[in-house]
C-alpha cells in the first residue's frame, strides 16, 4: 500500500512539474511566434485568453509540486519536526539535502516570478485604452503595454530556464544531488 503512495506522490509531482514546464515551452515556442503571426489585435485577444488558462494551469502545479515534494519527503522519513528547515540533520547536511533546499528556492523563484506575471504584468496587458483619453495619455498607455509585453517575454524566459535547472536538479537527486 505504502509503495503505491508513493508511485502516487511521484507521478503527480513528475506531472504536475511536466505540465508546468511544458506550458512554458508552448507559450515560448508555439504560442508567441503564433501571435506574432496574426493582427495584433487579434494576437492580443489569443494571448489574453491562453495567459487566464496558464496562470490556472502553472498555479495549480506549484500546488501541486509543493505538496507531493512534501509528501514524498515524509515517505523518505527525510522530514523532522523541528529539523535543519523541516529535513532531519544528516539529510540536511548531504548534497541530497542541499540539493532539496536548492530546489525549494527555486520554486519560491518560480513563484515569485508568477506572481509578478499574474499581478503586475498581466493588469497592464489586459487593459483596454479609453478612447476618450488624450492622445499624449492613450501613448503613454500603449508604451506602458509595450513595455509590459517585452517584461512579460523577458520574466517567462527566466521562470524557463529556472524550471529547467530545477529539472536537472531533481534528476540528480536519483544520483545523490548535485549541490
Amino acid at each position: 500500500m505504502n509503495l503505491n503512495l508513493e508511485f502516487l506522490y511521484q507521478v503527480l509531482h513528475d506531472l504536475a512539474f511536466a505540465v508546468y514546464v511544458g506550458g512554458l515551452f508552448y507559450a515560448e515556442i508555439v504560442l508567441t511566434p503564433a501571435a506574432s503571426a496574426v493582427a495584433p489585435a487579434q494576437a492580443a485577444v489569443v494571448l489574453r485568453k491562453a495567459g487566464d488558462r496558464q496562470a490556472i494551469i502553472a498555479w495549480s502545479s506549484l500546488l501541486v509540486i509543493l505538496i507531493t515534494g512534501i509528501l514524498r519527503l515524509g515517505y523518505l522519513d527525510l522530514l523532522a519536526f523541528p529539523g535543519t528547515f523541516f529535513l532531519t540533520s544528516a539529510t540536511a547536511s548531504s548534497a541530497y539535502g542541499q540539493t532539496i533546499f536548492t530546489m525549494f528556492g527555486l520554486w519560491c523563484v518560480l513563484v515569485a516570478l508568477g506572481l509578478t506575471m499574474t499581478f503586475v504584468l498581466r493588469p497592464m496587458l489586459i487593459g483596454k485604452i479609453d478612447p476618450m483619453l488624450s492622445q499624449e495619455e492613450r501613448e503613454r498607455r500603449q508604451e506602458r503595454m509595450v513595455g509590459a509585453a517585452r517584461w512579460m517575454a523577458i520574466v517567462l524566459r527566466a521562470d524557463l530556464l529556472v524550471a529547467a535547472t530545477i529539472a536537472v536538479l531533481g534528476v540528480s537527486l536519483a544520483f545523490g544531488g548535485l549541490v
